[in-house]
C-alpha cells in the first residue's frame, strides 16, 4: 500500500515502518488534531491530524539518518521514535494535557514511555489496551523475524522510550526532542503554516532541507551545519509568523478556552458518569465530545456553543512575562478567574443572585492562556568548515511569555442602578470597558502575579 503526504509526496519507508503503520496506537492519532482546537479561522489546519505528522516526522528521520550516515539500527529505532512520539497524547492535545497535568501530573511523552517499557502501574503492563481494545503493535514487531532481521532487539525498545522523551544521555535524542528545532517541530510549523495558508508553496519544501542540516561534531554531538543558517532563519521566521497569526485569532482562542473548561467540569464531575480519569488520553476527539462533553450536562452547554460557534466574548488579553510562567497560569486558573469574575460583577453591577449567574456553570470570567513559542532561541551550535558558533545571539534574553485570555459567556454590558447628576437613582447601560481592564490588571498583579510582568497584550516589549 502506498502513503501520501500533502507535503512531501509520496512517502517512502523501509519495511518494518510499513508493518507499524497500522498499529492501533497510530490509528487514534487519525482522530486526535494536530491543534487542540476546531479553529474555524484556519479550517484546513483544524483537519490536520496527529497520524498524518507522525508519519510526515517519521519521513523526516528517514532522510536525517541518511544524511548523517547512520545505521541500519540506528536509522529504524530513530525513525519508530519519531512514528510513535505521539501516541501517549490525549485528545485535544496540550488543552486537555494541561487540564491533566493539574490532577494527576500527566505527561504525554513520559506516558508513552511507560506504555513502552511496560511501567505504567497497569496490570497489563506491556498489553495496555490503547485503542478500541487493542494494545500497541511495537514490542511483537520489534520482537519479529523482520525486527530482528533489522537489528531489533528489547534494548531498542528502551532507546526508542529514551529518544521520545529526550534523555540526555541518548546522542539522538536532539533529533526528535532538541532544544528549539528538532524533526518534530519542523514538520509541525511547515504542516501547520501549510493548512492555516500563510506561508508559500515553495516553503513547503523546507522541511526536507531542514531534516538535512543536521551533522555531528567532533564530540559525536548533534548540531546544525552552518550552510542551512539561511533555512533555519525562514523556519523561525515562519514559526513566529503562526504563532502571531493563532494569537491574533481572538475567536479561537475563545473555543480553546471554552473546550478546555469544559475538560476541567468533567474532570471534577464526581456525579457524572462520564467523569474523566488519568486513562482518559485514550480517547479520540469525537469520542470524548459526544460520548462525554455533549452527555455531561456541565459541559453540554459550553461545547453546544463551540459547535455552534458562539464563542464567548473576549474582555481582555493580557501578556504575562517570566520564567516558568506557563505552569504557573495553568497552576492558578481558578484563583484568576475568582478575581477576575469579582471584578467584571463589579463594573457591571452584578449580583449572583441574578438568573443570568445562577444559570451558569462556569465562572463569570474563565481563563486560558497560550505559551508564547515565538522568537524561542535554538540552543544549539551550527558547524562550518570546523568552527563552531551559536545560531542565536549568545546574549539573547529568553525570557518565557505566555498570553492570557479572559472570556465571559455573559454580555459586556448590563443595566445597573447609578446615581445620577440630582443623587436620585437611575437604571443605565454599563460595559466593561478599557479603563476597567486596566483596573483588573493592576489587581490581577497584585493578588497573582507579584513575581511577573504583566501588561495588554500588543502593548509594550515582548
Amino acid at each position: 500500500m502506498k502513503y501520501y503526504d500533502r507535503l512531501y509526496g509520496e512517502l517512502s519507508f523501509p519495511p518494518i515502518i510499513y508493518e507499524l503503520l497500522n498499529c492501533p496506537g497510530l490509528l487514534r492519532l487519525r482522530d486526535v488534531r494536530m491543534a487542540n482546537n476546531q479553529f474555524v479561522s484556519f479550517p484546513a489546519f483544524a483537519n490536520a491530524s496527529r497520524y498524518e505528522h507522525s508519519l510526515g516526522v517519521c519521513y523526516l528521520a528517514g532522510l536525517c539518518a541518511k544524511s548523517l550516515e547512520l545505521s541500519e539500527k540506528d536509522t529504524i529505532e530513530l525513525m519508530i521514535a519519531c512514528l510513535y512520539h505521539d501516541v501517549g497524547t490525549p485528545p485535544f492535545a496540550h488543552a486537555m494535557e494541561e487540564v491533566l497535568q493539574i490532577q494527576f501530573n500527566f505527561d504525554h511523552e513520559e506516558n508513552l514511555r511507560q506504555i513502552i517499557n511496560g511501567t505504567n502501574g497497569s496490570f497489563e503492563g506491556n498489553l495496555e489496551q490503547v485503542f478500541l481494545g487493542s494494545t500497541t503493535k511495537l514490542r511483537s514487531v520489534c520482537h519479529s523475524k523482520l525486527g530482528r532481521k533489522s537489528g531489533l532487539n528489547l534494548q531498542s525498545l528502551y532507546r526508542i522510550a529514551d529518544i521520545i522523551v529526550g534523555k540526555k544521555e541518548e546522542v539522538l535524542s536532539p533529533l526528535l526532542n532538541g532544544n528549539g528545532m528538532d524533526l518534530d517541530n519542523i514538520d509541525n510549523v511547515i504542516r501547520a503554516s501549510s493548512a492555516m495558508g500563510i506561508i508559500d508553496s515553495k516553503d513547503t519544501k523546507l522541511a526536507i532541507q531542514l531534516a538535512q542540516s543536521f551533522v555531528f561534531n567532533d564530540d559525536n554531538e548533534i548540531c546544525h551545519s552552518g550552510f542551512f543558517i539561511n533555512e533555519i532563519r525562514r523556519w523561525q521566521q515562519i514559526r513566529d509568523e503562526q504563532y502571531t497569526a493563532i494569537f491574533e485569532s481572538i475567536d479561537d482562542f475563545a473555543y480553546q478556552t471554552m473546550i478546555k473548561k469544559s475538560l476541567s467540569l468533567l474532570l471534577s464531575d464526581s456525579d457524572s458518569k462520564q467523569r474523566l480519569n488519568k486513562d482518559s488520553w485514550k480517547l479520540t476527539d469525537s469520542s470524548i465530545l459526544y460520548n462525554c462533553l455533549l452527555k455531561n450536562p456541565l459541559c453540554r452547554q459550553i461545547m453546544q456553543r463551540v459547535q455552534l460557534c458562539k464563542p464567548f466574548h473576549c474582555i481582555g488579553i493580557l501578556y504575562i512575562k517570566g520564567n516558568g510562567v506557563s505552569k504557573y497560569i495553568n497552576a492558578n486558573i481558578p484563583i484568576i478567574e475568582d478575581v477576575a469574575s469579582d471584578c467584571f460583577k463589579e463594573v457591571l453591577g452584578l449580583k449572583d443572585t441574578d438568573e443570568k449567574i445562577k444559570d451558569l456553570v462556569t465562572n463569570v470570567v474563565v481563563a486560558n492562556f497560550y505559551p508564547d513559542k515565538r522568537k524561542r532561541p535554538i540552543y544549539s551550535k551550527s558547524l562550518l568548515f570546523g568552527t563552531m558558533t551559536s545560531i542565536d545571539e549568545p546574549n539573547f534574553k529568553d525570557v518565557e511569555g505566555a498570553l492570557l485570555g479572559l472570556f465571559t459567556p455573559l454580555h459586556n454590558s448590563n443595566h445597573k442602578d447609578v446615581t445620577g447628576p440630582d443623587g436620585s437613582s437611575v437604571r443605565r447601560i454599563v460595559s466593561f470597558k478599557q479603563k476597567d481592564l486596566d483596573i483588573l490588571v493592576k489587581r490581577l498583579k497584585d493578588q497573582v502575579f507579584d513575581n511577573y510582568d504583566i501588561s495588554l497584550y500588543g502593548k509594550g516589549k515582548k
